[in-house]
């Protein structure tokens, strides 16, 4: 905020006081010219009594003058005229100094932590500028402390759901490793099947941890990445190849569509594979019932975008936005089973971000579509 030279703090104090004085030479005017006039008056009609039997009809202009038993004396004229300024100053500086008192009050009740009070900024000069600074370092201080409190909160839900999605794993491990180890009574059909569920649970507990390492070391600004320039229209069809397996388990076919012509961006390959895959894994889990996947690559406003596309279930539009927090899950079961580790979009969005591109989701009767937009670039001349 700029403060104007004739709205400054100077400038208006001397407002102030000039028009205190003009208030001051006013009322002693009024005053003395009341006090004048009273007292020709009472000069004047002691002349009639004197002289008004000799017919003389006119009184001297001498005459028309303060005795000396009704003059001021300097001092006393001065000791008021200081008290007329000092009350016309305190009143005409009223509002200012209400506004300096509401400042005070507004910084107490920060200081005291009620960070929802807002200082009226009026006017233009240094103390409209001083509540607009408090105004900004409050809302700046706020936001902070809101971060704080919810990264308090996120570490005491990361804590929740990862002591969660591990207990569950491992008490499954543990009660038929307690079967292995006493059931002598267990046919070799049996252990073979025992062996093989805790081979599974341990397999979920590696890919947890293996989630957890790999969203803690792609979370953004947290690792620097070696690029290259890539043509996605090269690496898409092998990671759909990878995913022939799982399609056909969950007996989706899938479609594709890529652009024609090169879609060349800066990246890391295996990331984005990785991204990529996430998409895909998530497309097959929840989208089987549909039948049919869609893989799409195009450009747009210089990006370039893979789109994943399922028409399982739709996303309900107050969770598409928090689909892609870590631990964050549709359906609140927590299974395993059904919602893997509720990490694999919060690991594709860390990814995108680590290339400067976005990520995003949108769901309903027409499907659900999970978009990748990255910059599209011009391959170096070697």
């Amino acid at each position: 905020m700029k403060v104007k030279r004739f709205s400054s703090f100077r400038f208006k104090m001397v407002r102030y006081m000039l028009l205190s004085i003009l208030a001051t030479f006013i009322t002693e005017g009024i005053i003395f010219l009341g006090v004048y006039l009273y007292e020709t008056e009472n000069i004047a009609g002691e002349y009639s009594k004197i002289w008004g039997a000799s017919g003389q009809s006119s009184m001297p202009l001498g005459m028309l003058s303060f005795s000396q038993s009704t003059a001021l004396d300097f001092f006393v004229i001065l000791l008021f005229s200081v008290f007329l300024f000092i009350m016309y100053f305190v009143l005409i500086s009223h509002n200012f100094v209400m506004y300096v008192r509401e400042i005070i009050s507004g910084i107490e009740r920060m200081k005291n932590g009620d960070l929802q009070v807002e200082i009226p900024v009026r006017g233009e000069d240094e103390f409209s500028e001083i509540a607009a600074s408090v105004n900004e370092m409050r809302r700046d201080l706020y936001d902070t402390l809101e971060s704080q409190r919810t990264a308090e909160r996120t570490k005491d839900e990361l804590i929740t759901n990862v002591a969660h999605d591990l207990r569950t794993p491992l008490t499954s491990i543990l009660g038929y490793l307690d079967l292995l180890t006493q059931g002598d009574f267990l046919t070799e059909e049996q252990r073979q099947k025992y062996l093989g569920i805790v081979s599974g649970k341990a397999r979920q507990l590696e890919t947890l941890i293996r989630d957890l390492f790999d969203y803690t070391r792609y979370d953004r600004d947290k690792v620097k990445i070696k690029k290259e320039i890539l043509d996605l229209n090269l690496f898409m069809p092998q990671i759909v190849d990878e995913f022939y397996p799982s399609l056909m388990e969950n007996q989706l076919t899938c479609r594709t569509e890529f652009y024609e012509g090169a879609l060349n961006i800066e990246g890391n390959g295996e990331l984005l594979a990785r991204a990529i895959g996430n998409l895909m894994s998530n497309a097959i889990k929840y989208g089987s019932e549909g039948k049919i996947i869609e893989v799409k690559t195009g450009r747009m406003d210089k990006k370039a975008y893979v789109a994943v596309i399922n028409y399982g279930k739709v996303i309900p539009a107050e969770n598409l936005d928090k689909i892609f927090d870590k631990f964050y899950r549709v359906e609140s079961s927590r299974s395993l089973k059904t919602g893997g580790t509720g990490l694999g979009l919060a690991i594709a969005k860390n990814i995108v971000n680590l290339h400067g591109g976005e990520i995003w989701a949108a769901s309903d009767e027409s499907g659900t579509r999970f978009q990748i937009e990255l910059p599209e670039v011009r391959p170096r001349k070697s």
